[in-house]
């Protein structure tokens, strides 16, 4: 009996163990959200927005389709006391040239930007982009995240993620600072690029770590405990 009792003690303890290791990259992590006064504005593209930026969310590079700037309105908010925030979370991310300045020292592969006009009656903001990441890789964790759906033809709600360790294992670094999930459209920020996101004080930007990610915690406020480490 002691000796049933202590196998299974020691058995707790290594999967404890391995669990936390397996499990590493989703402490290192982000997801970008809208934070402050950014989240009482709607910006959608309006007419005259180049036609190519209409591919945004797609999972390569579309510079051979843009030919022009985009152009952005504001389709909910007071439009009175609207002013642009370094971070615009529309059906795609919209983000300032200061935004955009702190990425470009980390060269990072398969992002772009694409310059970009936010309208508002006669006023116009012209040091914007849309920001399209097309570097991807198959990361989801299947049986650790939770979805509402099925995974065959990903035709599925993301409802909590945990990322493959084996899938980014393999991949460089410098090959996964910021990247989507080819299964999803979630754009994922590694712990160092975050870093100079927030020393950078952008507005209008928040942050919430993987493993503190759900459907749900984009209606809650960021908790600053998961930053001080950065």
């Amino acid at each position: 009996m002691f000796w049933i009792i202590n196998s299974l003690r020691d058995s707790r303890f290594e999967d404890k163990s391995y669990n936390g290791k397996k499990m590493k990259y989703d402490s290192q992590y982000y997801m970008l959200n809208e934070s402050g006064r950014a989240t009482s504005y709607m910006l959608d593209q309006v007419e005259g927005s180049d036609d190519g930026l209409e591919r945004l969310m797609s999972l390569f590079p579309i510079h051979r389709k843009v030919l022009g700037p985009g152009r952005v309105g504001i389709s909910e908010g007071n439009r009175a006391k609207f002013q642009p925030c370094d971070y615009h979370e529309t059906a795609e991310q919209l983000v300032s040239e200061k935004f955009r300045k702190v990425l470009v020292p980390f060269n990072l592969p398969g992002v772009d930007f694409y310059q970009t006009n936010i309208v508002n009656g006669d006023k116009i903001w012209s040091e914007h982009y849309y920001m399209h990441i097309w570097n991807n890789h198959q990361a989801i964790h299947k049986k650790r995240s939770e979805i509402s759906g099925t995974y065959v033809g990903d035709r599925f709600t993301l409802l909590k993620l945990s990322l493959d360790e084996e899938v980014l294992d393999q991949v460089p670094l410098e090959k996964r600072l910021v990247f989507r999930l080819r299964e999803d459209p979630t754009f994922l920020f590694h712990e160092s690029v975050v870093a100079a996101l927030r020393a950078a004080d952008l507005s209008g930007l928040g942050f919430r770590r993987v493993d503190s990610w759900s459907i749900g915690s984009a209606f809650e406020d960021d908790d600053d405990d998961f930053y001080d480490d950065l």
